[in-house]
């Protein structure tokens, strides 16, 4: 059997049953594929589109020295002082002000903006209440909490399983795969349809492989991390270690994240996450030069208390287990390569509306405009213009 398909796999049964298969997952899912495709495209950018949300509030001009991160953090909280700090987002130009992000009282959480060299709040957002977050909402867990966010995993595992029956139907036989390959840019419109449907299929097929496997993670992180701890022989998660006295008064921020940056010399701060509760610790995002990421994939443990350095998890120094989640979300949102890849992964996410439309026009072609004119074409008899219309077309759609 696997040698007939390899040679000729129209004249096998497996080929028969993969297109069944193919079909069906993309007629049953390709609306959905296209929403959370667009989606995911739109927050490719949603670093940039965060700023565009809010003109105005981002830019500021830049001076000899930038003000002390105790002295922002302070002068934020008299700005809001209900509010719990949750992180600080910094970018890599100096005419960007800093994102704090903290959480209201209610729970909303706010992302506001700071101009880091003389210390104002120059506007802030809630992103319970954002365009831009029902838009990545939709994109992650189809406005469905944990349940969309279940579904939108399975949808995921269906696209691997039309776009893996599409690239063994792609597959012509041993003479004739080169023809895989062509796109008749003179044919008809018809076939331009189906050429860029397979042609389209086969180049993407990885990408959207790996979009679809990532994706997929935020669902079940545990099952993931078990399955990738089992596949390395090793771990796949490194809890963060703990606060050496709990509830006790913190340090400086700065001396926090001084202290954090001399145990990774020559990094810079992406990120400080502030401990969410009694016995966390302070938790820096540091990228190197040589990082591949735009924030970079290193976290520095310091201890509030003490500002001591409790633990420095070098990215190219982990484990394999714990590099290969570790990536999965850059790899996801496309974070990894630049804008490069950012632009790629933009074009990822349109594809699966691409071939779900291109599949329906197939589908109009091959099948329902046929079936159409066969219909209209029928002539009528002379008992059948007896009936009324009803029937008569109830008969037509039968027939």
């Amino acid at each position: 059997m696997l040698l007939r398909f390899w040679q000729d796999p129209r004249k096998t049964a497996v080929r028969r049953w993969l297109f069944q298969i193919h079909f069906y997952a993309g007629l049953l899912a390709g609306i959905l594929w296209t929403v959370v495709g667009l989606t995911g495209s739109a927050i490719v950018f949603v670093p940039e589109l965060r700023r565009l949300e809010v003109p105005g509030w981002t830019r500021v001009e830049p001076m000899a020295q930038q003000l002390s991160v105790e002295t922002l953090v302070g002068r934020f909280q008299r700005e809001r002082p209900t509010d719990r700090m949750h992180s600080i987002y910094y970018d890599f130009t100096p005419d960007w002000g800093l994102n704090f992000r903290s959480v209201a009282a209610n729970g909303d959480r706010i992302h506001s903006f700071i101009d880091q060299y003389r210390g104002t709040v120059l506007g802030s957002v809630n992103y319970n209440h954002s365009a831009l977050q029902w838009v990545y909402d939709l994109h992650s867990d189809l406005q469905g909490g944990n349940s969309g966010l279940r579904a939108n995993a399975w949808f995921a595992f269906t696209l691997i399983a039309a776009s893996t029956t599409g690239l063994l139907l792609w597959w012509r036989g041993r003479r004739y795969w080169k023809l895989g390959f062509e796109y008749r840019t003179k044919a008809s419109w018809k076939r331009q349809v189906w050429d860029l449907h397979n042609l389209g299929g086969f180049c993407f097929y990885l990408p959207l492989l790996l979009l679809s496997l990532s994706g997929a993670y935020y669902a079940y992180e545990p099952a993931y991390a078990s399955t990738v701890a089992a596949l390395t022989g090793g771990p796949a998660e490194i809890a963060p270690p703990k606060a050496t006295q709990p509830g006790a008064a913190r340090r400086s921020l700065d001396e926090i994240q001084d202290n954090g940056l001399l145990a990774l010399p020559g990094s810079v701060p992406s990120m400080i996450i502030f401990p969410a509760s009694k016995g966390d610790v302070f938790t820096l995002r540091l990228r190197l030069p040589s990082d591949a990421h735009r924030i970079g994939l290193n976290w520095v443990y310091v201890d509030p208390s003490t500002a001591q350095v409790l633990r420095v998890d070098r990215f190219d120094q982990q484990p394999l287990g714990v590099k290969i989640i570790r990536l999965l979300t850059p790899l996801h949102y496309g974070t990894i390569g630049g804008i490069t890849t950012r632009i790629l992964w933009v074009a990822v996410g349109l594809m699966p509306g691409v071939f779900f439309l291109t599949a329906l026009l197939m589908w109009w072609n091959r099948v329902l405009s046929k079936k159409l004119r066969r219909s209209s074409s029928r002539p009528v008899g002379r008992e059948e213009t007896k009936l009324p219309a009803s029937v008569r077309l109830e008969i037509n759609a039968i027939a």
